[in-house]
C-alpha cells in the first residue's frame, strides 16, 4: 500500500537495490558490480540539483486566498497586493509578493498533506466581517464547542467572541482552547452559557420569552372564543 509520493520513491529504491543484487543475464555478474565498475567511466553529477519549478501570477480574493491547483489557500497577507508570483515545484509551493517577500510555503493540493490553518489571519478577518464566519470554508474546522460559541445571531457578541479567541490563539492552539474551554471562558460568558445549557430557547438579546408567555390568552378563555 503506497502512502504518498515519498513512500512511493522509497519502495522504488528499495526494489532497485534488491534488483541490483542479481545476476546479469547475459554477463553472469552481478549488476551493482557492473554499476560499479561503470561509474568509473560516467560524467559527475552536478553539485546543486536543476531548479524545476513553474511560475505564473495570481491574486488574492476578499477573505485573503488565492487559488493553487484549483484549490481555494489561504495566504498571510496576500490581500495587500493586487498580484502575487506562485512558484510551483513538483511537490510544494511557494507564493510571494511583488516585492519579493515569500508569504507562505506549503505542499501542494494534490500531495494530500494536512497543512496548519492560520487561525491568527483568519480570526483577523472574522473580526472585520463577523457575518460571514458561518459562511466561511474554515467554520467546519473549529471544534464543536467553538463553534457554537460563534454562531450566535448577534453580530456584537460575535466580535466579542472572536476577540476572544485572538487574545488565546497566540498562546494556545485551538484544539487547546476547545478542551479548556470553560476554564478560558470568561466570567460573563460562563453565565450566558450555563444558561443556554439548562434554557433550550435562550436567547443571543437576552429577551425575557416568560413576558410574552404571560400575554397568552387562558385555556378558558380560548374554549369561550371557539363556543
Amino acid at each position: 500500500v503506497v502512502q504518498d509520493l515519498t513512500h512511493l520513491r522509497e519502495l522504488l529504491f528499495k526494489h532497485c537495490q534488491d534488483d541490483h543484487l542479481r545476476m546479469h543475464y547475459k554477463k553472469g555478474i552481478r549488476i551493482a558490480d557492473l554499476i560499479k565498475e561503470e561509474k568509473k567511466y560516467g560524467l559527475a553529477f552536478p553539485e546543486k540539483e536543476y531548479p524545476v519549478f513553474n511560475k505564473s501570477l495570481a491574486s488574492a480574493n476578499k477573505y485573503g486566498e488565492a487559488k493553487i491547483d484549483g484549490k481555494q489557500i489561504h495566504i498571510p497577507n496576500s490581500y495587500h497586493y493586487t498580484q502575487l508570483h506562485v512558484i510551483k515545484y513538483w511537490d510544494n509551493f511557494k507564493v510571494i509578493s511583488p516585492q519579493g517577500e515569500v508569504l507562505y510555503k506549503g505542499p501542494r493540493p494534490y500531495m494530500s498533506r494536512s497543512r496548519e490553518i492560520p487561525w491568527q489571519f483568519i480570526l483577523k478577518n472574522w473580526m472585520r466581517k463577523p457575518r460571514s464566519i458561518t459562511y466561511s470554508r474554515y467554520f467546519p474546522y473549529l471544534p464543536g464547542r467553538i463553534a457554537h460559541h460563534l454562531n450566535s445571531e448577534s453580530m456584537k457578541l460575535r466580535k466579542e467572541r472572536v476577540d476572544w479567541l485572538q487574545s488565546l490563539i497566540i498562546k494556545y492552539s485551538m484544539q487547546e482552547i476547545d478542551e479548556r474551554f470553560y476554564e478560558l471562558l470568561p466570567v460573563d460568558d460562563k453565565e450566558n452559557e450555563n444558561e443556554s445549557l439548562h434554557d433550550p430557547i435562550a436567547h443571543p438579546y437576552d429577551v425575557n420569552w416568560s413576558i410574552y408567555d404571560s400575554l397568552q390568552p387562558l385555556n378558558h378563555s380560548l374554549k369561550g372564543e371557539e363556543v
